[in-house]
Parts: structure tokens; sequence; C-alpha cells
């Protein structure tokens, strides 16, 4: 799914979503929506990202132009208005994870994989950008930016827990969304 999209280029966390050329190499300073905007846009999702930008800004939703987590919070309420926006009822390879959380803070990633299934927990390999980087994870002790890692998604009856397995994050509750965008 992401062939030669995530090669050759370097990355830190930051909400300053905007891109550097240092030395010849990209330098991305994103946060986590700014990194699932900009993968879209380079993986030819235009009308999705056109259509859900437009549908936002027709109900005076949206605050900047890319989407944030509470954005596809209000997206997945209206679903039935989209064309190249598909929620699904769980996790696959290569869709989008949303979750928000009760204090309207989230994160967004992409899904890489599923580790595992086992009653109501979801083990998932993740591609995001982040300030704290998951259990086995591609990026080294104390870098932020885009990287892989492994997360869990525990059902508890209606309600998810979001366990970014990082130390220095507890596991909580949140609302959780799984989307795939369509070309």
């Amino acid at each position: 799914m992401l062939d030669g999209i995530l090669d050759g280029f370097k990355s830190e966390y930051s909400h300053d979503n905007h891109i550097d050329i240092i030395g010849g190499t990209q330098f991305l300073h994103m946060d986590c929506s700014g990194f699932i905007h900009w993968l879209l846009f380079n993986m030819g999702y235009k009308r999705a990202l056109a259509e859900a930008r437009n549908f936002l800004r027709h109900n005076n939703f949206i605050k900047i132009n890319r989407l944030y987590c509470q954005d596809f919070m209000f997206i997945h309420e209206h679903s039935d208005e989209f064309r190249y926006w598909k929620f699904l009822p769980d996790a696959v390879d290569g869709c989008i994870l949303v979750v928000v959380f009760p204090d309207g803070n989230g994160h967004c990633m992409i899904i890489d994989k599923i580790m595992g299934r086992d009653n109501n927990k979801i083990t998932l390999r993740v591609i995001d950008s982040t300030r704290y980087p998951h259990k086995d994870d591609t990026r080294m002790v104390g870098e932020t930016g885009i990287g892989c890692g492994e997360i869990e998604i525990i059902k508890n009856g209606t309600e998810y827990i979001y366990d970014s397995k990082n130390s220095e994050l507890a596991p909580r509750k949140a609302r959780v969304y799984f989307i795939l965008p369509l070309k």
C-alpha cells in the first residue's frame, strides 16, 4: 500500500505541518493529522480530501485546510453524504484509525497490519507521526515524528480503550473510527 512513499525523508513531530529541504532531503515537520493529509494527498486520494474539505466548509466546520480527528467524527455523523469515504465496522489493513478522546483531542494513524485479535482486543501495527512512540517502534529512543509501532484497541461493551503502548500515556477511553478513503 505505501510502497516507496515513506522512503527518503526525515521527520519530527510538530504542529507546524510543513516540509523543509535540508541537504537535498525532505524534512517533514508534522503532527498526526498533518501526516495523514500529506500521505493521502501523495497517494492520490485528492477527491476524498476535496470532498471532505468542501463538506466541512459548507457546514462551517473546517478550521484549517487539513482534517483533524474531530473532523472525522463530524464526517462520520454524515457518512451517507460521502462518495469517497467509507466508514468500516472494524479494523482492516490500510485503513485510517482515528481516536477521539473525551476532552476532544485525538490521534489518527494508518493501520499497517493487524497483528492479532483476542476476545475484545485488537493489536495493530500503525504508521503515524507522534511524540509518544509505541511498542516495538521504528523510531529511536527520544525520536519523534513518522514511524511504525504497535498499539492496542480494546472494546469494552460499546466503548473503546486506546492503548498507545507508551509508558508516558495511560490507556484511555476514546471514540474509535475505522475509515477507508476511496479514489
